[in-house]
């Protein structure tokens, strides 16, 4: 597959794209989808948002915040271009230590009597090597889920269309319409990216969604242990100040 066809085919055929791209590894070619779609997504919400809000613009008693313009769309681009693709290899890195932990596949035996148009139709899918003995590769690599989940972000695009059809409503129907469909392309490329996961490492369905939402409830049960302990630490502080408090 091109470039476009990888574009075309995660709408139409997302499934057979993400198994073509987790094996060939396009990885530049979804640096360029993360940072395309970031700012395209971010220039027309940006757009919106001046438009409906009066945030950025000056009244009487009030500083002028004009100037945070010109801040704002510089750091969007550098979000976009710079901030976004090092997220994504983030979160390839912290999936592929999860995918190996969870017992991933990560390389599979290939005999030299077996071609490798033989292995896909297994859905084997692996690097075809040279060496005519029986070999281990690699077929579950972070850089084919950094290629896969990149491609993954693809339908945000589409709020580039939402964003600009919310300006032709009021304020708050405009609002309401961008989040509703906000909430349908996340779920579209979390989808996607579950496709991704298990595609690249072989795995059930159900253990790539759990990879997936894995780093998310780790996160949620920090919190809460965090949030416990502060509360329990500001209740012993609270009683011994109540203890040296005199009675009167």
């Amino acid at each position: 597959m091109n470039f476009l066809e990888r574009l075309y085919g995660v709408f139409f055929q997302p499934v057979e794209t993400i198994k073509e791209i987790v094996r060939k590894k396009p990885i530049w070619q979804a640096v360029v989808v993360i940072i395309a779609t970031g700012l395209l997504t971010v220039t027309s919400n940006y757009s919106f948002t001046m438009s409906s809000t009066n945030f950025f613009t000056s009244s009487q008693g009030m500083p002028d915040f004009g100037r945070l313009r010109s801040l704002f769309i510089i750091m969007a681009v550098f979000g976009s271009v710079f901030i976004a693709p090092l997220t994504y290899f983030v979160y390839a890195a912290v999936y592929h230590f999860l995918a190996e932990i969870l017992e991933g596949k990560m390389y599979a035996n290939v005999e030299d009597n077996v071609s490798f148009t033989q292995i896909e139709e297994k859905n084997l899918q692996v690097e075809q090597k040279t060496n005519e003995e029986k070999e281990e590769v690699v077929i579950g690599t972070a850089k084919g889920l950094y290629s896969a989940i990149g491609f993954a972000k693809l339908p945000m695009i589409f709020m580039v269309v939402v964003n600009l059809f919310a300006r032709l409503l009021n304020p708050k129907a405009g609002l309401i319409f961008m989040y509703l469909f906000l909430a349908i392309f996340t779920v579209w490329v979390i989808v996607l990216e579950i496709i991704a996961i298990r595609e690249n490492y072989k795995m059930s369905t159900g253990n790539a969604v759990f990879v997936f939402f894995l780093p998310y409830i780790v996160l949620i049960l920090l919190f809460i242990i965090m949030m416990i302990f502060m509360g329990a630490t500001f209740i012993s502080l609270f009683s011994e100040v109540l203890k040296n408090v005199p009675m009167q």
